[in-house]
């Protein structure tokens, strides 16, 4: 039996296209989603759309999380703008969708407890990749454990268990290339299938850049392109750096805002180039 694990897709609609038209050809037999599909773009509802044809098991990622726990008095922050587009973007019947999925799922399938998680309870909370795998051990019965959030993929064996991260098809920060995995439950083999970007970047930077979504959101679609591009991440380090800029200060969405753009520019200078 083999296995399409697939996550964070981040609204790349051009990159989850390439990996269902690739899993076609593989001729898998179940397809398995970990969680964060949408708010980096305009293709929300497109994304669901596959999801819900193709996914065989569907969990949620903590940009759903963010979406379910909708705070409209948020919207004029410029880091929640893009939560803020999504959301009003999106219509009923795609929030209950999301509103359906669970955080977590164990499944059994040819004799193996699978558990799929998409990896930010404790993603961000434990000092060792090790510990992560035993909080899960901890807390969860299982024999193979497939999760996310990392965009990086991995493969590892730890206290009898298997490890699997398939990276980003949507936001790769281990190198240029579109990733999902195939795992073959008949022998665990695991199939690391990789496009790369610079294949279509050139479509995929003129389709972004012609949406609202990319006029509204200037700064955060620019840094998420330049991580698509190079395939590192660029978001992560820029939000450190606002968040140490903010400490503990309650800011109105102008002053906030002031300081967004502020520090892109010096992050632009400093870093990007």
């Amino acid at each position: 039996m083999k296995l399409a694990i697939i996550s964070d897709i981040h609204a790349n609609l051009l990159a989850l296209k390439l990996a269902i038209e690739d899993l076609k050809k593989q001729r898998v037999d179940k397809v398995l989603f970990l969680g964060d599909y949408l708010t980096d773009g305009e293709n929300d509802k497109e994304i669901l759309k596959i999801i819900k044809e193709y996914g065989d098991y569907v969990i949620l990622g903590n940009r759903e999380k963010y979406l379910l726990n909708y705070n409209p008095k948020l919207k004029d922050y410029s880091n929640y703008r893009t939560i803020s587009y999504t959301y009003n973007n999106l219509e009923v019947e795609d929030l209950n969708y999301l509103n359906s999925l669970e955080n977590h799922l164990t499944i059994t399938l040819k004799g193996y407890k699978i558990l799929l998680i998409h990896g930010d309870e404790y993603g961000h909370t434990v000092d060792t990749i090790e510990a992560l795998f035993q909080e899960y051990i901890d807390k969860y019965d299982f024999d193979i454990c497939l999760f996310g959030h990392t965009h990086k993929y991995l493969k590892e064996e730890y206290k009898g268990k298997l490890f699997l991260n398939p990276g980003s098809i949507g936001e790769p920060t281990d190198g240029p290339s579109y990733k999902y995995v195939i795992l073959d439950l008949d022998d665990l083999k695991t199939t690391l299938r990789e496009f790369k970007v610079s294949d279509t970047y050139d479509i995929l930077e003129q389709n972004f850049k012609n949406t609202k979504y990319y006029q509204d959101n200037y700064v955060w679609s620019e840094l998420v392109l330049k991580s698509i591009k190079d395939g590192r991440d660029y978001t992560t380090p820029f939000m450190k750096i606002v968040n140490k800029k903010i400490g503990n200060k309650t800011l109105t969405p102008l002053e906030y805002n002031e300081i967004w753009r502020y520090t892109y520019k010096n992050y632009l200078n400093n870093i990007l180039k």
